[in-house]
Formats: structure tokens, C-alpha cells, sequence
């Protein structure tokens, strides 16, 4: 099972702690923030179901109204990591769609709360959207191909994940030349439903397709999906410790990453480069091991 990053010890930079930074919140207000959050999504669930069971437009506004800022949040967390081009605003419109989808096939009987699958929903919809307008150039993911790949060789050669020095001789460029091309390529590393991680021939696997199916307990599909989840766990867990922490801090705390900044006391634009390279680790691992 995969494990859960302890940040509560996480990391210890050598440098100053910087001024500011995130505030603790009293433990009381803390469980009182979350006890109103677990109010408010029953009462969204309330009304998705409501509205399922009577049809009633004013429920879907009402709905998509309270799930406002959960589509902003997801929006610019995405923003960070794309280009200046692109509007954030448009990001936001392409999450709606995904918040109308969500409502509309959401479906309570499967266990999971409706704002976490909302939030996938949204997710999903904003990366397609930008993919469907083809805004990253087919050199820059050659780029980030390239990169998956020697990720994965010189893991294979090494018994462990490369270092950067390392990633750069092989390069033969210098350290800044190659913290520069991570940058270069860190707007194509969000994955989507629809990436392939597997190709051969004229048959190809992308990630929607290895997702639990409750409703498909086909023996070889099952296969396929243990095997994906065990490359993925396998893959975090060998992760350098600070591409680790990064994951852990983005994926599972939901910092942005200036907040992660703060947290290891390094600049913004260096957490986006030791999270583009966990992720380039990540897709060569189910890119070379399916």
C-alpha cells in the first residue's frame, strides 16, 4: 500500500526560514473547518440527488454555484505550471464543463464524495480542453519523451534514480541548461484519462483505462490494473526524497507550489523543477514497464 508522506518532519533545509509562510491553525478551529466542509458536501450530495430524481434547473444552479471555488482552486493550481498564453479564465470555463458532467453522471451508490469526483471530473476536463487545442508544440513533448526515457535507462543502470548532475552529463549540458529544459517541458507532465502509457503496433493503454471499474471484474482487466497500481506505488516510493515530498505535499496536502516553497524554504520556480522530474520518472516507469 502506498504510503502517505510524514511531512510532519518532512524536510530540513539548511537555509534561514524566510518571513511569513503558512500559519498554524488552532486544533479546534481546525476540526471545526472540517466538520463544516463534511456539512457542505452532504448537503451538495443532497441536492445532486434531489436534482437527479426531479430534474429541477435551479438545483443544478445551486450546484454548480457551490462548487464555484472548488473550480477556481483546481484552475490555478493548473495555471501555475502552464503557459503565461494561457488564460485563466478560459481554464475556468473548460472546469464548468466538467463540474455539468460531473453532476449529471455522478452516481452515489459508488462510495465516493461527490466534490472528489468533481474534482477529477474538473481536473479531466480543463487538461482535454487544452489538449484538444494542441497549445504545446510536438518538439517540446519530444523533449519530455526524451527526458522519460533516459530517466528510465540510467535508472536501469544505476539501481536508483539519476541525479540531476547526472541527468546533465548525460545530457552534456550544465546543471542551469538542464533545470531549464525541466521548465521547458513542465506544462505537458499533468496527466489526463486519455494519456497513453502503453503503446505497441496499433494497441495502446491510457490511464482511464487502467482505473477501477466497479462494474468490470473482467480477470484480465483486473490484471492490468494491479499491475498499473503496483508500477505507480513501486514508483513514489522510489522516488529521490525530495521529489517524494514534493508529490506528497501537491498530491495528497493540496499545496500549491509556492506554499511548498515556503514549506522547504526554496524558490517556486525550483518546486515546479523537482516536480516535473517525479513526474518524468513517473511516466517512464509506466511508459517502459507495461
Amino acid at each position: 500500500m502506498l504510503q502517505k508522506y510524514p511531512i510532519t518532519a518532512a524536510y530540513r533545509s539548511p537555509e534561514k526560514p524566510k518571513a511569513g509562510g503558512r500559519k498554524k491553525v488552532p486544533a479546534g478551529e481546525a476540526m471545526d473547518k472540517t466538520e463544516e466542509r463534511a456539512r457542505k458536501n452532504k448537503q451538495i450530495e443532497q441536492m445532486v440527488a434531489d436534482y437527479h430524481r426531479t430534474g429541477d434547473t435551479k438545483l443544478k444552479e445551486k450546484i454548480l454555484l457551490a462548487n464555484l471555488s472548488l473550480i477556481h482552486f483546481i484552475a490555478e493550481r493548473l495555471a501555475v505550471s502552464l503557459p503565461r498564453s494561457v488564460d485563466l479564465d478560459d481554464l475556468k470555463s473548460l472546469g464548468i464543463l466538467g463540474l455539468i458532467d460531473a453532476i449529471e453522471n455522478y452516481k452515489p451508490e459508488k462510495q465516493v464524495r461527490f466534490t472528489s469526483y468533481a474534482a477529477l471530473r474538473i481536473k479531466g476536463s480543463i487538461i482535454d480542453g487544452l489538449r484538444s487545442l494542441d497549445w504545446v508544440p510536438r518538439s517540446i513533448r519530444k523533449k519530455a519523451r526524451d527526458l522519460e526515457k533516459m530517466f528510465h535507462q540510467l535508472e536501469l543502470e544505476y539501481g536508483r534514480p539519476a541525479t540531476e548532475k547526472e541527468m546533465a552529463e548525460k545530457l552534456g549540458v550544465n546543471l542551469s541548461e538542464y533545470q531549464a529544459l525541466l521548465e521547458e517541458v513542465s506544462p505537458i507532465i499533468f496527466l489526463s484519462l486519455n494519456d497513453t502509457v502503453y503503446e505497441e503496433d496499433d494497441q495502446s493503454i491510457s490511464l482511464g483505462d487502467v482505473i477501477e471499474d466497479t462494474d468490470n471484474y473482467g480477470p484480465l482487466s483486473l490484471l492490468e490494473r494491479k499491475e498499473v497500481k503496483h508500477i505507480l506505488v513501486d514508483g513514489i516510493n522510489s522516488l529521490p526524497e525530495r521529489e517524494k515530498l514534493v508529490v506528497a505535499l501537491y498530491y495528497y496536502e493540496g499545496l500549491t507550489l509556492k506554499e511548498i516553497g515556503e514549506v522547504m524554504q526554496i524558490s517556486e520556480s525550483r518546486v515546479c523543477q523537482i516536480h516535473t522530474e517525479a513526474m518524468l520518472r513517473m511516466r517512464g516507469k509506466l511508459r517502459y514497464n507495461l
